[in-house]
């Protein structure tokens, strides 16, 4: 096989490595701005970054409660990626605060907002 083919055959391997890489840091991205927003407690800015049918179901007090439980592990420190699922544009990542963490998950729709917006314990 020429050295041309086997360029060609490794630059169509690479593509979908690119799209996963590019749609986990679209993840991360969006889930740090709404974990920033949850740790605000700014239940509008949260409801903003979701898609449609998700942003009615946001409510000022979930919010403010989850903002609470943030509040007490502390000053917010950033996310670190856990997971991620390309298959499924599905990402977990490890919400890191002064005094602990909890996990975030999040899933982009195809238009580059949140389908699903999770948080969880650190096991």
């Amino acid at each position: 096989m020429s050295p041309r083919r086997w360029l060609s055959i490794a630059l169509l391997a690479a593509l979908p490595a690119c799209g996963a890489m590019a749609a986990s840091g679209t993840a991360a991205n969006a889930a740090d701005s709404v974990t920033k927003d949850v740790y605000n407690n700014d239940a509008q800015s949260v409801a903003a970054q979701l898609d449609g049918p998700l942003q009615s179901q946001v409510s000022r007090g979930e919010v403010g409660m989850l903002s609470d439980k943030m509040h007490a592990l502390g000053a917010y420190k950033g996310l670190t990626y856990v997971a991620g699922d390309p298959a499924k544009n599905e990402y977990t990542y490890r919400a890191n605060f002064d005094k602990g963490s909890l996990n975030v998950v999040v899933r982009l729709d195809s238009d580059g907002k949140l389908g699903a917006y999770r948080v969880f314990a650190d096991s």
